[in-house]
This record gives structure tokens, C-alpha cells and sequence, in this order.
């Protein structure tokens, strides 16, 4: 009965659903192996006032140049906070960090290896709004940080994946 009354406070709350598609291009010298991509992923997210909050998964697959058989597979999830700063009747800009742990795969061949790593976006988009449905687009710079071992010396490795995104959210 209890999961009955928490029914309409999650449909009427500003919780929801939605989906993107964009695309991916390497830099900081991940460019010279890879090509640019396409990228995928889902999300639920929740919005109050101008404030927003996103909990996001993401699947890209940068191949490798002139049509080699290898490939890189990241899937990452996300958590985001964005906050509308221009707010107009039916549309904004916005402007979201995201913390993210990725799951990263390269394969050549038969061969391949994997490992983890910690991410940063930096986001800021168009939102147009339909009731409190919404569409995005917008350019999001995600950075891979992680420590690089050289004989003896430790050092901060960054890694910027800059893509172009569309997403689509169908509020409860």
C-alpha cells in the first residue's frame, strides 16, 4: 500500500527517462590510433527549479585508423549535476559537471587487455522544454585521469574525449 502512495509523488516530481546519441573525437594524442566515433547511452534524471541531476551510462567505440582491426570500447557511467543559467519560457543553456568510472577495452585481433579509469565532464548545452520533457544538445569535453608509471617516476596522465551530443528526455 505504502509503494501505492509514493506512486504519484514519483510520477508528478520531475523524474525522467531518456536516451542520447552523439559523436566522439579523440585528441591529446589518442587521435593518432583512433578515429572518431559514434557514442550512445541512457540516463534517469531529476530536475528542480533550474537545478538538475543525472545519473548516466554511456557506450562508445573509437576504431582504429585506415581500417585497421583494432578498436577501443569505452562504457562509462556517470553522475552530473547541471544548472540551467539562461531559463526562458520552453528553452535554456545549461551547464553540467559529471564525475565517472569507465570501463575501457582495446583488442586487436585476438589479443586484447582492459582496464579502469576515473573521469570529469564538462559540459554546456542547448534544452528546449516541453512540459517537463526535454531535448539537449550540446558539446560535453570528458577527461580520463589516471597515473602513469615511468621506471620510477609517477605522473598524471590526461586523456580528452570531446563530443558533440543530442539527448532526449521523456518526463513520468
Amino acid at each position: 500500500m505504502s509503494c501505492l502512495l509514493l506512486l504519484p509523488i514519483v510520477l508528478l516530481s520531475g523524474f525522467d527517462l531518456g536516451g542520447r546519441v552523439g559523436a566522439t573525437f579523440p585528441s591529446a594524442g589518442l587521435e593518432t590510433y583512433h578515429a572518431s566515433s559514434a557514442l550512445l547511452g541512457g540516463f534517469v534524471g531529476y530536475s528542480t527549479g533550474r537545478s538538475r541531476f543525472e545519473l548516466g551510462y554511456s557506450y562508445s567505440e573509437l576504431p582504429g585508423r585506415q581500417a585497421s582491426p583494432y578498436h577501443m570500447d569505452i562504457q562509462e557511467a556517470t553522475l552530473a549535476y547541471g544548472y540551467e543559467f539562461v531559463q526562458r519560457p520552453g528553452w535554456g543553456f545549461e551547464a553540467s559537471a559529471a564525475a565517472g568510472y569507465a570501463l575501457v577495452r582495446r583488442a586487436l585481433l585476438a589479443a586484447s587487455e582492459s582496464g579502469k579509469a576515473q573521469s570529469a565532464h564538462i559540459a554546456v548545452g542547448f534544452v528546449q522544454h516541453q512540459g517537463k520533457s526535454r531535448l539537449s544538445l550540446g558539446f560535453d569535453n570528458c577527461v580520463f585521469v589516471e597515473l602513469a608509471r615511468a621506471g620510477t617516476t609517477t605522473r598524471l596522465a590526461l586523456s580528452y574525449i570531446p563530443s558533440l551530443r543530442a539527448g532526449v528526455a521523456y518526463a513520468f
